[in-house]
């Protein structure tokens, strides 16, 4: 025994499709989750980012809503609420609308969570372009196009990540203006001008 890890070898007419999926799916999970422990996110928890992402859209964000979009009980959604607001990623204000009902809002934490998420999906990107090249790539994502079928395009927790940066509501983090008080200006969809655009 080497040790060494054996070559994934597919064999058609066994699911091959569906385990090179998964497996690929683990791996771009790890690969996520080395990245954002590197940038100092190494305290996370299911569903973080997911909820995270659905504080960052626009108007206000309720702990009801929370759990309408994760499929479960308002109280289950309350205990991960309550377990962000815990760790600084949330601020947790009465509705002025309901009595009964919070607003959720974004510290600074969890906006420099977001911007880390982007940028990890960003850098494992970069990888496999420097590793297969531009025109190899294109057909990588042709092919995942081809398997969904049809399937709506989804993008990060269902929604566009770098057009709700711009309407994130925080108070230490960045203003409604665009102008990030760390420096970075945005762009009218929320890019970051420093950035390409998103492919």
């Amino acid at each position: 025994m080497t040790g060494e890890p054996v070559p994934f070898q597919p064999r058609p007419g066994q699911d091959a499709l569906g385990l090179a999926l998964r497996r690929a799916q683990a791996g771009y999970r790890r690969q996520l989750n080395d990245e954002l422990a590197t940038a100092g996110f190494d305290r996370r928890r299911f569903p973080d980012g997911r909820v995270l992402v659905m504080c960052a859209a626009p108007g206000e964000t309720t702990i009801s809503g929370i759990g309408r979009g994760l499929g479960i009980t308002r109280q289950g959604a309350s205990k991960i609420v309550a377990g962000l607001r815990e760790r600084g990623y949330l601020e947790v204000t009465p509705s002025a609308a309901d009595g009964r009902e919070k607003i959720l809002t974004l510290t600074s934490q969890a906006v420099r969570y977001l911007q880390a998420m982007r940028a990890a999906a960003g850098t494992i990107e970069a990888r496999l372009l420097e590793q297969l090249g531009a025109e190899a790539l294109g057909r990588f994502f042709e092919m995942l196009d081809l398997v969904a079928g049809g399937e709506p395009v989804l993008l990060e927790g269902g929604l566009p990540v770098s057009a709700a940066l711009l309407k994130l509501r925080w108070r230490d983090g960045q203003d409604r203006g665009g102008q990030d008080r760390g420096g970075q200006d945005q762009d009218g969809q929320g890019r970051d001008v420093s950035e390409p655009p998103p492919g």
